[in-house]
């Protein structure tokens, strides 16, 4: 019971963390980029949404959650779920904002039921401090964000890249937007969640494994709606692909990672 109780746990931090985000997301992309700058509307936001995400770890199910989320817009500052914000620049087409973030990706001996992945140790979450910048143009939106570990757990570095095409003219009730991209992962991050130390190959009888640094390219398809001026709707799907230097691990099994998501959000 402690094990399902702390999956859920993790799972609905790591849901508040996708829902504020994607909302963010999806208020900025419906401004009008000929005729406003690149902002999102400000104030407080809440709502509910459910997540499924399918984890890569041996012994690990797919978690799958409704939770409650909540946001918060300024001139300046913004909270979106476990992300907090102070945009240094904005203008008409682009953004740049120093960020702090909670990185919810962890592991826990005790949550699989794979007896060898039981042996080994624990990876606990991490915070980082980061570097966004998001470009909106006519034909897309280019989103680079750079982030480095400041709890010394991993001392490691993350970046993701973004490109979104919106399917019809922004400033409608209503949005589609394939993206594609990828993350890059540091030698220090992947050798800290997939890498398995000698003490560990001799307590859990699996192979001892050193990463090297990673590149996961990513595809997704998000959406929103409209309903009010107030209240809206927003859906994503995303889908991963293991670079070779996560998908050798002993710990993990399968190449991909997938989530899925849908909210509703209303804005105070």
């Amino acid at each position: 019971m402690a094990c399902a109780c702390t999956s859920n746990y993790r799972t609905i931090l790591r849901s508040l963390f996708l829902c504020s985000g994607l909302f963010a997301i999806q208020s900025a992309q419906a401004q009008d980029e000929d005729s406003a700058p690149l902002m999102i509307p400000q104030g407080w936001s809440g709502g509910a949404a459910y997540v499924s995400s399918k984890q890569n770890y041996r012994g690990l199910k797919s978690d799958s959650i409704a939770v409650p989320f909540i946001g918060y817009e300024s001139e300046r500052v913004y909270l979106r779920g476990l992300t907090a914000g102070w945009i240094a620049h904005r203008s008409r087409q682009q953004q740049i904002a120093v960020t702090l973030n909670a990185e919810l990706f962890r592991f826990r001996p005790q949550e699989t039921n794979d007896a060898q992945m039981q042996q080994l140790d624990r990876r606990n979450l991490s915070f980082t401090l980061g570097l966004q910048h998001r470009y909106a143009t006519r034909h897309g939106s280019f989103t680079t964000h750079v982030k480095t570990d400041v709890t010394s757990r991993h001392t490691g570095q993350l970046a993701t890249f973004r490109y979104a095409y919106p399917l019809n003219r922004p400033g409608q009730a209503w949005q589609l937007s394939p993206e594609i991209g990828f993350n890059y992962f540091s030698q220090n991050y992947v050798d800290y969640y997939y890498g398995v130390s000698a003490e560990e190959s001799m307590r859990s009888g699996l192979a001892a494994y050193r990463p090297s640094s990673a590149i996961n390219p990513v595809i997704g398809l998000s959406g929103y709606r409209y309903f009010t001026p107030r209240l809206s709707g927003v859906a994503s799907y995303s889908l991963a692909r293991n670079d070779s230097e996560i998908s050798r691990s002993p710990m993990v099994k399968g190449r991909s990672t997938r989530a899925l998501f849908f909210g509703f959000s209303y804005r105070f």
